[in-house]
């Protein structure tokens, strides 16, 4: 067996961010079950499997706290150490096994061990290693978070996980290198589904997720499908295994999946409620959604809060707008489909944060803002909890001096990257400690401003220039603009609404300086 032991490196993994494992998620993820958070502001953190470490490199320089962490693909050790190096945070990255790793005798004990998706592409040897490191080093009142595929969602499309690795295995290859490889190995399900395939008759499904495939990333696909170990289980799996190093079961990382009203019918939730046991509870809700992908948080020692306590704890925390205003739809996707958001009970509240140029507010603030009058606490929690759920408002915190010059050396390190390559669509904000989604124009049109550019005619002229000067092109209805008009055209406009509405988030994000902001945006939360 190689180094790699049937992992597949011949492709590096996507430089992807998972919001979820940012602390303050996870803490807000505990607190949302009314489980004390044991985690400090400068905790102890070990990811497993980082990739290319744009999710540890961005936590790490949002907080002051010990990141470690190891992905056995040097290539892509060697990327993170680069960002690493950039911001300046305290971070250890090792291109170690999770063997090797769990012999080193210079781990510290962790506030939290974090997986995602590793654990669906491992052996079984793997996970025990990983079980172990979890039961030996995990302090008492620490936080597990695991991501991993899961039943009974992908039990209809497992045959076409097969038939792919199936190709890599035994196929003639009809294109060179890894990248022909996928593209064989789609095209040669395409051609047995076309072929009167009775599978393919039979479960319609399997014909629309191919087609969603074709779409996808071809390193993601790479990762996800063609790895020698790939094991599915149930959620009572997940929790037998870590029950073994002493976890309970919290709930899940992504909040709106543990949120019955929005997620479950009325026949669904009163079933659920009906089950005693939080195992075959939690079982049933993924049947009833037919999930395939969870993300789970487990805590070692988790402690109930009291009333008194858990409403406190949600007092004492501020929240921020992550995403502008004018950009937050009405529906949100959900496991039965969209949902509306009343507006009438989430408007008041998303309007309050956009005041004073979207300064971070405290929950105490929003209760006695005008905007609020008659919502009762319990309804402006359960509000913040679906906006924060839903990606369009996040914790917020008040950043040291080391956290602001980790993110500011961090993000000037993405932009210049961005100059040359469209590989990094998130930016570090000190004020949620995580990333911020920043698509690659806006990350150029920030870089125009950095350059002294002001105004949208001078922002699209610049970064007209910039993709001139990398042969890259503008989009349209999956057309290439080709035109230096027309893509000024879109750049402007573009470049207007940026101003108007994505400036001045990023300003009270701290992603960008304003020079209308004296002092810390927080003062007036203090």
């Amino acid at each position: 067996m190689t180094w790699s032991y049937g992992y597949f490196t011949d492709l590096n993994y996507i430089h992807g961010y998972n919001r979820d494992m940012n602390p303050a998620m996870l803490r807000l993820a505990c607190l949302c079950q009314a489980i004390q958070p044991q985690l400090s502001e400068e905790p102890t953190y070990l990811e497993l499997g980082f990739g290319q470490g744009l999710s540890i490199n961005i936590h790490a320089a949002g907080s002051a706290g010990s990141y470690w962490g190891t992905d056995f693909n040097p290539a892509q050790t060697v990327e993170a150490r680069k960002l690493g190096l950039a911001s300046g945070a305290n971070l250890r990255l090792f291109d170690d096994s999770f063997e090797e790793l769990a012999s080193r005798n210079d781990l510290p004990d962790f506030d939290v061990i974090a997986l995602h998706g590793i654990w669906s592409w491992i052996s079984e040897a793997n996970q025990k290693v990983i079980t172990d490191i979890i039961r030996r080093k995990l302090r008492p009142g620490g936080i597990v978070y695991v991501s991993y595929n899961c039943l009974p969602g992908w039990a209809p499309v497992i045959p076409i996980r097969a038939l792919m690795s199936l190709y890599k295995e035994f196929g003639e290859a009809r294109m060179s290198g890894p990248l022909g490889m996928i593209e064989g190995a789609l095209q040669f399900s395409g051609e047995v589904a076309r072929a009167g395939s009775i599978y393919f008759q039979e479960n319609p499904i399997a014909g629309l997720h191919l087609e969603q495939l074709m779409k996808q990333e071809r390193a993601y696909l790479a990762h996800e499908y063609l790895n020698a170990d790939w094991h599915l289980g149930h959620f009572s799996d997940m929790a037998r295994s870590l029950g073994d190093a002493k976890l309970t079961f919290v709930g899940s990382a992504r909040l709106l999946d543990g949120m019955d009203t929005l997620q479950l019918t009325d026949e669904g939730r009163k079933l659920v409620s009906q089950i005693g046991h939080p195992i075959m509870r939690e079982t049933v809700r993924d049947y009833l959604l037919n999930r395939r992908f969870r993300s789970d948080i487990f805590v070692k020692g988790a402690r109930k809060m009291s009333g008194s306590e858990h409403r406190d704890a949600w007092h004492s925390l501020a929240f921020v707008l992550s995403t502008p205003l004018a950009d937050i739809p009405k529906k949100i996707p959900l496991g039965r489909g969209e949902v509306e958001l009343p507006a009438d009970k989430y408007d008041p509240i998303l309007e309050a944060l956009s005041d004073d140029k979207y300064r971070p507010k405290g929950v105490d603030e929003l209760l006695k803002h005008p905007k609020l009058r008659g919502f009762k606490p319990q309804d402006v929690v359960e509000a913040l909890m679906v906006l924060t759920g839903a990606g369009f408002t996040a914790p917020a915190q008040e950043p040291s001096k080391k956290v602001l010059e980790q993110c500011k050396a961090l993000n000037g390190h993405i932009l210049d990257r961005a100059r040359v390559s469209l590989d990094l669509h998130h930016m570090a904000s000190p004020v949620t400690g995580g990333g911020i989604s920043l698509p690659h124009i806006a990350q150029l049109f920030v870089l125009a401003m950095r350059d002294g550019k002001t105004g949208p005619d001078a922002l699209a002229n610049h970064v007209w220039e910039l993709l001139d000067g990398i042969s890259e092109r503008l989009v349209k209805d999956g057309e290439r603009i080709e035109s230096k008009d027309e893509s000024l055209k879109e750049l402007r406009g573009s470049a207007v609404k940026f101003l108007k509405f994505g400036r001045p988030l990023l300003e009270a994000l701290q992603i960008i300086e304003s020079a209308d902001i004296s002092g810390s945006p927080f003062e007036a939360y203090q």
